[in-house]
């Protein structure tokens, strides 16, 4: 599941697609895809699914610097055509197993906004088993709040 035969614009599209993510953001995500491919799994991870051959998501994920166990989850995009069909669910099954291979409990930390356009995505989070767990207000703008998230997993004795 892990990709290698990568196109940076057929990830860029979804994401734009979504219609989620704002100019500067599919700035930041082009940014981070091409460091990314430049330097596979050093900060950045990146692991899709792909139905028939279409993208239908993926997610980027890395560790924490300075922590024993912590990772930072910074993207989860699901092509439009494809949401609510369990992929995001999917992908971040997948990110916990893939970080418990090498360790026996790990923190997951998310950062999104609590405006109400992202009531969605804060909603999935909840589902997918995180806590809210500190709000900054006005964080990314009037009336835009920084919402983090937190989930502890452990390895399955």
């Amino acid at each position: 599941m892990r990709t290698t035969d990568y196109t940076i614009g057929e990830h860029l599209s979804i994401a734009r697609d979504t219609k989620a993510f704002s100019s500067e953001e599919c700035s930041v995500l082009e940014e981070v895809l091409f460091e990314w491919q430049e330097n596979p799994s050093k900060d950045y991870f990146l692991l899709e699914e792909r139905r028939n051959g279409t993208l239908s998501g993926f997610i980027i994920y890395g560790p924490t610097p300075m922590t024993e166990f912590a990772w930072d989850l910074y993207w989860i995009i699901v092509n439009p055509r494809s949401q609510r069909q369990g992929i995001g669910l999917k992908l971040q099954k997948k990110m916990e197993e893939e970080m418990l291979q090498n360790n026996k409990q790990a923190v997951i930390r998310v950062e999104t906004s609590g405006k109400s356009g992202y009531a969605g995505q804060r909603h999935f989070y909840e589902v997918a088993g995180y806590s809210e767990n500190g709000r900054i207000q006005d964080f990314y703008g009037e009336g835009d709040d920084l919402v983090i998230y937190t989930k502890k997993i452990k390895a399955a004795r």
